[in-house]
């Protein structure tokens, strides 16, 4: 049996532009900025070779049937020369709260994409790994350009969207003490949000404030435009209204919503951390507290 296990970050985002209309799907994706963060998905695969094939997935502990997992393996199995048949073992284990627009999705095809390739003995290097996670996220339906991100890590912007080695990522400055504080109140329903917004009022907003954080490419700018596209795209609820608010006045150095969840991310230093986290639990909401992961992902 042949095991081989992966981290990657998750990785929220502050503000985005979708590309979905090229036929290539390797260059469908999107513009935004956001980051990455050292809470993130391990994933542990193991693989014996099997009379015939077979797939079991596993998700924090609990036996589940995953789409986009049974879609890597199919197109690394092809793409990589891999034959025979396989009893396959995926265990993934997520240390973000799932569906609240933290990444967790294109993180997790991430791991997965780099421990299968490697478990399975494909003929691809880490960028065709990177680029089949990208295409079958978009397949599945849970993201558009996360993955382009968390193969570089930190805080980015992607300034042309498309699969890793399409793409073009740029690093944004940043302070590496500084602390991401997170509230998550509730997942929201991406489709139903985009629909009640409308796309390309959203993605017009999300270029023109991507062009204006190029100019000037810090931290500090992107909490600012991530706020201004929060307040304009219009998927902030009351609750997070009320949450940005109470943020502001325990410390917090800038304040945004993740992209698109009911989440809160906040940026904080040492002094205020804790201060910030009992005012987002005031709220109810569940708190994480990160890191930005400087480090892409990769095998364990």
């Amino acid at each position: 049996m042949r095991f081989a296990a992966a981290y990657s970050p998750s990785g929220l985002s502050g503000l985005f532009s979708a590309y979905t209309e090229p036929s290539d799907p390797y260059k469908k994706g999107a513009l935004g900025a956001g980051l990455a963060l050292e809470k993130g998905v391990r994933v542990e695969v193991w693989v014996e070779e099997s009379e015939k094939q077979d797939l079991e997935c596993y998700l924090n502990g609990q036996k589940a049937k995953l789409g986009l997992v049974e879609k890597l393996q199919a197109k690394i199995r092809e793409k990589g020369g891999v034959e025979g048949s396989y009893k396959i073992i995926v265990k993934q284990h997520v240390s973000a709260p799932i569906g609240g627009g933290l990444g967790t999705s294109g993180a997790s095809a991430l791991a997965t994409a780099l421990a299968l390739g490697k478990a399975l003995g494909a003929k691809m290097n880490y960028q065709d790994l990177a680029r089949e996670a990208h295409v079958a996220e978009i397949e599945e339906g849970t993201g558009l350009g996360t993955v382009s991100g968390l193969v570089v890590g930190g805080a980015v912007a992607v300034a042309r969207p498309g699969a890793p080695g399409t793409d073009m990522v740029v690093r944004l400055l940043a302070d590496p003490s500084v602390k991401v504080v997170v509230g998550f109140f509730s997942p929201i329903n991406k489709r139903e949000a985009l629909s009640r917004v409308g796309i390309e009022r959203v993605n017009e907003l999300g270029r023109r404030l991507l062009d204006r954080l190029l100019e000037e490419p810090t931290l500090e700018r992107f909490m600012f435009y991530s706020r201004r596209f929060a307040e304009e795209a219009g998927f902030m609820t009351e609750r997070l209204k009320k949450a940005f608010a109470t943020v502001e006045r325990a410390g917090a150095v800038g304040v945004s919503q993740a992209m698109i969840g009911e989440t809160v991310f906040s940026i904080a230093y040492d002094d205020n951390v804790e201060k910030v986290v009992d005012a987002l639990k005031s709220l109810g909401a569940i708190t994480l507290v990160s890191g930005i992961e400087w480090r892409p992902a990769g095998l364990l």
